[in-house]
């Protein structure tokens, strides 16, 4: 699957791929011209030895300029990459249900987009590079040392074996380690993110110092992990230095042999070494380097990119609910042994009104999740349009239907923005939608208006403001259902009247409101209250 990623992006590879060539060509006929330089000095030929310096020269000039032009294409190419990783992530996401979404914690999937992705740059990308020059270096190095003579081939292909192989040793062992830093990493993610968010509440009760031992548990579980890897690594790295040490000597050797036999000339020992030595580090690099590109196949398998994810226009192009009326029977939901809501029958006929109330824990926010689909699992029946709800594609289902939070989800950006995500609607209809959840007259004040900043997760505005934003955006998408949790929960008796008699008289629309404070002068205007 890594390698794929360098097929999508095979133009600049094949480019880094002829220069990879070209540096290890002049790397190999600059050893050769070593050799030459030594035979001009025993025969104490002046020309011969400056033409060859020059020639020389101009070879680790030229293989400098490759080598400048490879690692920048490399950082080029390894961001393309890794921004086609991050995008394939992010689509296995959006194609995730809700119930698949929510397996992981929103920081692991920011730990897979971050951690992972950085480590796949270094133990992946980085390291096919690497494979490449390695082989590169190998082929060439071997074609040059036959022009010597062909019992140098033989001896370097048996001592090369040797080389590749040992380093192999260690292999399931880093696959191993490499996968447990990266769960070590999402971990130390999830554990401390937690404590940040409840920063202010520790400052509250004088318990900061649980910044500092979250940090340090979840710290010294990812240094006892790295290091380990470290180790292992490091394990790999000595078996290939000893066999490519010894088969150096053993290559200069029997070169030393060749010239006593008077089959080669004596600068050969120079280029043959050096030549080897060519071969002999990149295999004894080999075996880790394919380790490691080896060791981040588990990580790519757990993103789960196959995961059918829709195109952008999946949405649009969902089979629309034909019908809104909303009819429960017997319907209820159990977590695990504890009930989440007693079994319950209704009948919502398009549009109704219909206030839910009870007290906490009676299963007032467990109804509006199976409405909106997000609890699939539940008990008896539950249709919307004659379909039974969990049979409904959630596509189609979010065409007719939105769910307000109690606690809805201010994004760090704009008014503006938290109201379209990013969707195209005339400057009227986003007044009209803010006039509606009574929140106009507040943004008609703020020096910016629409594009006044609402703060990371809507902290420059009161949670009432957070709440008729939250209906705005709601009500800007015209949904034929609207469920809504508590939300007028934290809005003054005044603001919270003015947004019901809004939703109220809203003509083509179902509503289902939960509130726990059902306001006497709205009760008759509701069609049916839900009593749980």
């Amino acid at each position: 699957m890594l390698i794929s990623y360098f097929r999508r992006t095979w133009g600049i590879n094949v480019l880094i791929l002829i220069i990879i060539v070209g540096s290890s060509t002049l790397q190999a006929t600059s050893a050769i011209l070593n050799s030459f330089m030594l035979n001009s000095l025993i025969q104490r030929d002046l020309h011969q030895f400056i033409f060859y310096t020059v020639l020389l020269l101009a070879c680790w000039l030229g293989f400098t300029g490759c080598i400048f032009c490879q690692y920048y294409l490399y950082g080029v190419a390894t961001q393309r990459m890794s921004l086609l990783l991050r995008q394939d992530i992010a689509r296995s996401l959006q194609g995730r249900s809700y119930a698949a979404f929510h397996k992981q914690e929103s920081d692991t999937y920011a730990s897979w987009l971050m951690n992972d992705v950085a480590l796949i740059e270094e133990q992946g990308f980085a390291n096919v590079y690497k494979v490449a020059e390695m082989a590169a270096a190998t082929i060439i190095s071997i074609g040059a040392l036959f022009t010597y003579h062909w019992s140098l081939i033989v001896l370097t292909l048996v001592l090369s074996l040797l080389t590749a192989f040992l380093p192999q040793v260690v292999h399931k062992k880093l696959q191993v380690v490499n996968l447990q830093v990266t769960q070590r990493n999402e971990a130390f993610l999830n554990g401390v993110s937690d404590v940040l968010k409840g920063f202010d509440t520790l400052l509250a009760f004088q318990k900061t110092q649980r910044l500092m031992q979250s940090v340090t548990r979840y710290g010294q579980k990812i240094a006892a992990c790295k290091v380990e890897q470290k180790k292992i690594a490091t394990e790999a790295t000595a078996l290939g230095v000893a066999a490519n040490i010894t088969s150096q000597l053993l290559t200069s050797g029997w070169t030393g042999v060749l010239v006593f036999e008077h089959i080669t000339s004596t600068g050969a020992i120079l280029s043959t070494g050096s030549l080897a030595s060519n071969v002999y580090n990149s295999l004894a690099n080999l075996g880790p380097t394919l380790n490691a590109v080896r060791a981040v196949a588990p990580l790519l398998k757990k993103y789960d990119l196959a995961f059918p994810a829709p195109a952008a226009a999946d949405s649009l192009s969902a089979t629309p609910v034909t019908g809104f009326d909303l009819t429960a029977q017997h319907l209820s939901y159990t977590f695990g042994e504890e009930s989440g809501l007693a079994p319950l029958s209704f009948q919502l006929p398009f549009p109704t009104k219909a206030a839910v109330i009870g007290d906490s824990g009676t299963g007032k926010s467990t109804l509006l999740n199976i409405l909106a689909g997000k609890l699939a699992d539940y008990g008896g029946s539950v249709t919307i349009g004659g379909c039974e709800l969990r049979t409904v594609p959630e596509a189609a289902l979010r065409q007719a239907l939105l769910y307000v939070d109690q606690i809805p989800y201010i994004f760090n950006s704009t008014i503006r923005d938290n109201l379209t995500l990013g969707d195209d609607f005339p400057a009227a209809a986003i007044w009209q939608a803010l006039t509606a959840s009574d929140l106009a007259d507040f943004v008609h004040q703020q020096p910016q208006g629409l594009d006044t900043p609402v703060g990371e997760k809507g902290r420059l505005f009161s949670g009432g403001q957070r709440q008729r934003l939250a209906l705005a955006r709601g009500l800007l998408r015209h949904k034929k259902i609207l469920l809504i949790d508590e939300g007028t929960n934290s809005l003054s008796k005044a603001s919270a009247l003015a947004v019901e008699d809004n939703f109220l008289a809203q003509p083509d629309m179902t509503v289902l409101f939960v509130t726990h404070q059902l306001h006497a002068e709205n009760k008759e205007r509701f069609d049916q209250i839900i009593s749980l």
